[in-house]
């Protein structure tokens, strides 16, 4: 009976052992990236009040979210090892009209595949949400201002991914002279106007 018994717990052990390890398979895939948002050097600061934010996937999210609806300030960013987002939600109050927005992006089609060492802000202008994707590179020709309405710009490449999605243009571009160089057959025709060609719209 002892004997039999030994066998039980050593199965039960196995059998858990082994359920955890493919809870591990199965939990979430950590990456090197940010999430921050700042609206003061961003210019929103003035304008908006943010009362909540998300930023993450089913398995762990970065939240948080107004209690008093006074506002949850400007500034905010978390780095380090953590899933990549899977989606990002605002919700903002303009206070010269005092109306209440919100806003979920979908960003599984908008972040590239590899996104250690980057970073996913965010700025508010008015009725409109922007996302951007920023980038390790450094800009190469610094202009002393920013390129886009995140302060971010002005020393890293970035990406508006919405409301327009800039990053998936650039890949096309990059996709599009990759072909053009290896098959000149598939050179997409070209539209002339004033001496200056353009490609045309496919």
């Amino acid at each position: 009976m002892k004997r039999l018994m030994k066998r039980w717990l050593h199965a039960a052990c196995l059998l858990i052992t082994a359920a955890a390890l493919v809870a591990c398979a199965a939990g979430p895939k950590l990456v090197a990236h940010a999430f921050t948002f700042d609206g003061w050097n961003d210019g929103w600061a003035n304008s908006v009040d943010l009362l909540e934010f998300q930023y993450g996937d089913q398995y762990r999210m970065v939240q948080r979210k107004s209690k008093d609806d006074t506002g949850l300030g400007y500034r905010f960013g978390v780095n380090g090892d953590m899933p990549v987002g899977s989606f990002l939600q605002a919700k903002w109050r303009i206070k010269e009209s005092g109306e209440i927005l919100e806003d979920r992006v979908d960003l599984r089609d908008r972040l590239p595949a590899d996104m250690r060492n980057h970073q996913v802000t965010f700025a508010i202008d008015g009725r409109q949400l922007y996302v951007y994707l920023i980038t390790p590179e450094k800009v190469k020709n610094w202009t002393k201002r920013p390129t886009s309405r995140t302060w971010h710009s002005e020393f890293y490449i970035s990406y508006e991914i919405y409301l327009h999605n800039e990053l998936n243009v650039q890949i096309d571009i990059k996709g599009l002279i990759a072909l053009r160089t290896t098959d000149p057959s598939n050179t997409p025709p070209r539209a002339a106007s004033n001496n200056h060609f353009y490609l045309a719209a496919a």
